[in-house]
């Protein structure tokens, strides 16, 4: 432990020492110094948590943050912007691991709860996120402006946000402490299926949104339709690129993180450029999602093939890393300015999310009928929020420029919380219902 330490002290020294001989410009120059500092340093921090018991992933976001432009700055949002790639090489791993952890056997046995886990906690969520919002909407000087109609449906913006879960964080945790079992499973399918629901939940909201700022049109069915396309699509080209991967493995010997790798960021390059000729050649408009791709690639895998646990051992083996450089640089593009701003107002959302999870998790677990020790503790795995909710913030500000603003100051802020509370509520989830493997070995 002493040895981390020094390690993380000699790091930051080294960087500052830079600096302060007037080599600042050493960023712009070479990107992978930047990337190296982040990655040697999170990899410290994260140890040193997981020694008072925290979940390595909060050292992570933790050291990012920390060494950013908010404290020593030892890099700016712009060198880490350069660095963007690499998030979404690692995202597209991450949902590589979310789908390979899938097992059709084990959702069957649970279909049941997690049926009623989706459906509960998102209505309690996105009507206790709504109202809260709605009856606070006089404090929001961005809405003052508006009739009781627009409120609501402003508000109903911000409750379809707090609905939407961290798949990654999730599975990085189950990953850390090798977690297996009912709870897991529960936990892990629910946060995997809220990405594709929330995605058509979202059009709806928007749509009828757009009706009532804009007054354009009525509610835009046909974007309903051509989501619910573009998910399909993205299920189909996610079962050939499994089919793919089982057939690389038996057949091809080669070297295999970097093959997933490649198809991660082949995936993403493909589902961007065949969305962008599409559109400017033929006026058709079809967004892949990439992670979704890569998810049903996993899928797959596992249920498709006899190659499943093969294929989580190798990815497994190459996790840390790839761990330590995603949340690394999500906690390293944190703006703290909009926690300041926003703080008060997030913290409310916060707070009634938190509220209404406890309460949606605990309804419908007596429902499903499950072990008190489960639907007692499953709302601590519900807590993380991330890449999904971010991006239908964008969209968001992109859609509705005289509100966006406001909405993301304020989403942003609740989102920083959930991203930091949300992996130490899981990670003590896990050792409450006994399903790490520290537990199960003992």
């Amino acid at each position: 432990m002493i040895n981390k330490i020094l390690a993380l002290v000699l790091i930051i020294a080294s960087m500052l020492f830079l600096i302060q001989l007037g080599l600042g410009d050493y960023q712009e120059n070479c990107p992978a110094l930047v990337l190296g500092l982040i990655l040697l340093a999170a990899y410290c921090f994260g140890f040193l948590l997981e020694k008072i018991g925290l979940p390595r992933i909060v050292g992570y976001i933790l050291a990012g943050l920390f060494m950013g432009p908010f404290f020593l700055k030892l890099y700016t949002f712009q060198e880490v912007s350069s660095l963007a790639f690499i998030n979404k090489l690692a995202l597209a791993f991450i949902a590589f691991c979310a789908g390979g952890e899938l097992r059709i056997t084990n959702i069957r046995k649970a279909i049941k709860s997690i049926v009623y886990y989706i459906s509960g906690v998102t209505v309690v969520v996105f009507i206790g996120t709504t109202s809260i919002v709605f009856l606070l909407s006089n404090a929001m000087p961005f809405m003052n402006d508006f009739n009781l109609t627009l409120r609501l449906a402003v508000s109903a913006i911000f409750g379809t946000i707090a609905v939407a879960r961290s798949p990654s964080s999730a599975i990085a945790i189950i990953s850390e402490t090798k977690s297996k079992g009912r709870y897991t499973d529960i936990v892990l399918s629910v946060s995997v299926a809220m990405d594709v629901f929330i995605i058509i939940l979202f059009a709806v909201v928007i749509s009828l949104v757009q009706i009532f700022i804009k007054g354009q049109g009525g509610l835009n069915f046909s974007l309903i339709f051509s989501l619910l396309f573009e998910i399909t699509v993205a299920f189909l080209l996610g079962f050939l690129l499994g089919k793919l991967i089982v057939f690389l493995i038996e057949k091809v010997h080669m070297e295999f993180p970097v093959v997933i790798i490649a198809m991660g960021f082949i995936v993403i390059e493909f589902s961007h450029l065949l969305g962008d000729y599409l559109y400017q050649v033929h006026d058709i408009r079809l967004e892949l999602e990439p992670l979704l791709i890569c998810m049903a690639a996993g899928f797959t895998v596992q249920n498709f093939s006899k190659q499943g646990e093969n294929f989580l051992q190798r990815m497994d083996r190459v996790s840390l890393p790839i761990y330590i450089a995603f949340f690394a640089m999500t906690g390293a593009a944190m703006n703290l300015k909009v926690l300041r701003t926003g703080w008060l107002l997030g913290l409310v959302v916060f707070v009634v999310r938190l509220i209404s999870i406890y309460v949606g998790s605990f309804v419908s677990g007596r429902l499903a009928k499950n072990q008190p020790k489960i639907y007692k503790n499953v709302w601590l795995g519900f807590i993380t929020q991330a890449g999904v909710s971010l991006g239908l913030l964008s969209e968001v500000a992109r859609r509705f420029p005289e509100i966006g603003p406001s909405v993301q100051t304020i989403l942003v802020a609740a989102i920083i919380m959930n991203q930091i509370i949300g992996p130490i509520a899981f990670k003590y989830g896990l050792k409450k219902v006994g399903e790490t493997q520290a537990q199960r070995s003992s």
